[in-house]
């Protein structure tokens, strides 16, 4: 073979690794271009979801603090309906472990214009933890969405409330009961809650059974 003749042959081997990489580096070039529109397409799809978590982050604060605001006030007024005053009801809602917690204070308020804020445990005794235990349970009952059917049933409640201030339990959960449109099942040793009832039964243990009777 002559000298031209490698030279042609070198050539075309030549061109033909060059047409094999100028298509490979066309793919790769067409593969970018389609990365890049993809890379672009998920950047506004992140920024579209970032706004939208915004959106619903702001909206659940908002929930929030609306129902923030509609248990302090349905608790505060079962605790002046109960025990008179100014006692006050407040919820803190703190941002722990990236999720929301709640503590609770109640607030008196001593000599005209000095405030006090404690825990419901300090706040006059067990009493004060019984109405505000109450009043969140049906505060809560209030609330929820669907809105949840049915009687509500409890258990000795207001068992540590003085006898002083049982009268006004019983109104409370009168008036409780009139105006969510609930009846009221509970069992209780408090004269005052059961005379406070519409319908009243007395379970009496007799000779190892139990005996009922209705009282009103």
């Amino acid at each position: 073979m002559s000298g031209l003749d490698s030279l042609k042959k070198t050539y075309k081997e030549l061109l033909a690794v060059y047409n094999r990489q100028r298509g490979e580096q066309n793919r790769l070039l067409q593969q970018k271009s389609e990365l890049e529109k993809r890379l672009q397409e998920v950047r506004q799809e992140i920024e579209c979801l970032e706004k939208v978590s915004l959106l619903l982050l702001e909206a659940a604060r908002h929930a929030r603090e609306q129902g923030r605001r509609q248990v302090e006030f349905m608790v505060s007024q079962a605790l002046q309906f109960v025990f008179g005053g100014d006692l006050e009801f407040k919820v803190v809602v703190e941002e722990k472990r990236e999720r929301p917690e709640a503590e609770f204070y109640v607030c008196s308020t001593y000599g005209g214009d000095f405030k006090v804020e404690t825990t419901p445990q300090d706040a006059r005794g067990g009493g004060v933890v019984d109405v505000i235990s109450l009043a969140l349970r049906l505060a809560l009952i209030h609330a929820l969405r669907p809105q949840v059917k049915g009687p509500v049933v409890l258990d000795e409640p207001a068992k540590h409330v003085s006898v002083e201030f049982s009268p006004q339990v019983a109104q409370f959960l009168k008036s409780a009961s009139q105006s969510l449109g609930r009846q009221i099942i509970m069992v209780s040793h408090n004269q005052h809650l059961a005379d406070m009832a519409d319908t009243a039964y007395l379970v009496e243990m007799q000779q190892g059974k139990s005996r009922i009777r209705r009282i009103c």
